[in-house]
């Protein structure tokens, strides 16, 4: 399966996605990927307008982004990662990665796969030096993927969140890509 920079053509693919991984946060013995209460687990307005604001915004300028898809055999999305500028002014040289895989295909290297796709991309731009993540502490699997990527833990914000009424602490993570 290869990975394959999305278009803004794919975005309502990516958002109907999207809303089906939101469903299975914290579901069953998965633990919580994202900091959202259950009841409000759905891609909201808010999102999709910083995904189309994104993809219409420059690489280097304010509030670009960028999206890579896995599409499985039916041309169904199965697996992301995406880049996005922070908003401060003289943070340009480091980006902020989001990533998802379907449940289905987990422990298959994809997540590697995405993540190597990112660092490439980010090693070919000028300007970008820092990658960076965050991760709800629960995530064990997301954060052992990551340390497997090279990624160093750079501090853990204890009670970050209140969510469903459970205290959880969120992880700040950083690759030097340069």
């Amino acid at each position: 399966m290869e990975v394959i920079e999305a278009k803004s053509t794919d975005l309502e693919f990516f958002f109907e996605y999207l809303d089906v991984q939101l469903l299975n946060n914290a579901m069953d013995d998965s633990p919580l990927f994202q900091p959202i209460a259950k009841e409000h687990c759905q891609v909201s307005e808010q999102l999709r307008v910083k995904f189309r604001d994104g993809f219409e915004s420059r690489l280097g300028k304010s509030h670009w982004r960028k999206l890579w898809l896995i599409k499985g055999s039916c041309g169904d999305i199965i697996a992301h990662i995406d880049l996005r500028h922070y908003s401060g002014e003289y943070s340009f040289h480091r980006v902020l990665l989001g990533m998802g895989v379907n449940s289905s295909v987990r422990k298959q290297g994809l997540g590697v796969k995405l993540i190597e796709s990112v660092i490439q991309f980010c090693q070919e731009i000028n300007g970008i030096d820092w990658l960076d993540l965050n991760v709800l502490s629960n995530n064990i699997p997301a954060k052992n993927l990551y340390f497997k990527c090279g990624f160093k833990m750079i501090g853990e914000m204890s009670d970050y969140y209140r969510i469903d009424g459970e205290s959880v602490s969120e992880i700040t993570m950083t690759l030097k890509i340069k």
